[in-house]
Formats: structure tokens, sequence, C-alpha cells
């Protein structure tokens, strides 16, 4: 019977320290804006070299900045997911949007509930289905990105944009 109240106790013990470890981690990695989080990523796959803009919802932040590919600077399109947990933001991923130059416009890639792309400078408003993207502004070759959050898991499959310039005429692409 001992033998049995001794392991209980030091199961229990292990499981509240490992509880205690990840709480402490989690509050170690996490930084007040979300902009600060991306700044301290450990050898980030892309480099963040200038950031853009931040778009915010209520638990997740995309930070759209320049990074680089190749030999010259500030020629690529990166985004940091980053979530807010108790503590403050933490870094969760970053994606490539691609190169920014406009043989890639209508470039897109996703992943889970969001997408992020490029289109043209005369784009004022990109449509999937009933959502509508946040455009982001880059001064960068007349290019600007796109942002669709919180899409369903059949939406982020689909890549039948509908692209509208500032009268709300259809551009054909």
């Amino acid at each position: 019977m001992k033998k049995i109240i001794i392991g209980i106790v030091v199961v229990g013990v292990m499981v509240v320290s490992a509880f205690l470890y990840l709480e402490n981690s989690k509050k170690n990695n996490s930084y007040l804006t979300p902009e600060e989080a991306l700044s301290n990523v450990k050898d980030p796959k892309l480099e963040v070299l200038e950031i853009i803009d931040t778009k915010l919802y209520d638990d997740v932040a995309y930070v759209f900045y320049y990074s680089e590919v190749g030999q010259t600077p500030k020629t690529y399109l990166a985004v940091g997911k980053i979530n807010k947990n108790n503590y403050g933001w933490h870094f969760d991923e970053i994606i490539g949007v691609g190169n920014l130059d406009e043989n890639n416009v209508e470039m897109s890639s996703g992943k889970d509930d969001y997408i992020v792309g490029l289109v043209s400078k005369e784009v004022d408003k990109v449509m999937l289905g009933s959502k509508e993207a946040n455009l982001i502004t880059i001064d960068k070759e007349g290019i600007k990105s796109f942002l669709f959050h919180g899409l369903e898991p059949d939406l982020t499959e689909r890549t039948n944009y509908e692209y509208f310039d500032k009268e709300g005429n259809e551009l054909p692409y």
C-alpha cells in the first residue's frame, strides 16, 4: 500500500512540474506586441528586414514584412503569424508570400484558416466567395498583398478569387 501511495505522489509531482515548466516557457517566449514577438524569433527561415504592416484579429496577428531570398534585400514578402496567450504575443509560424515582382501577381499561399497573396496595384478589393480580403499596401513595384483570415477549410483549397478596381468593376485575371 505504501508503494502505491508513493507512486501516486511521484506521478503527481511530475505532472505539476511539467505544467509549471510549460507555463514558464509560455511566459518567457511571450512579448508585448506581435512585432516584438516576430523580431525575437531565433534563426527565422525568412529574416525580418523591415516590417510593413500588422493585421490584428482577436487572438491572432499577421505581421507583413520584407525579407530576402537571394542577394537582393527587401524583394521578398513574408508573413509572421503571431498568437496571443495569457502572457502576451507568441510566435507561431512564418509563411513566404513571394518575390515582389509583377510576374508573381496572383500568387497565393495559405494554411489552416488563412490565405495570403499578391495582387497588382489596380486591385481595390479581393473576394473569395462571400469573404473579402484585407489589402496591404507595399511600396515595391506597384504591388499589394491580400489576407483572408478565418476561412473555413473548404475555402482554403479554392483559388478562384475575384478582383475589383476602385469603381467596383471586376478585373480580368
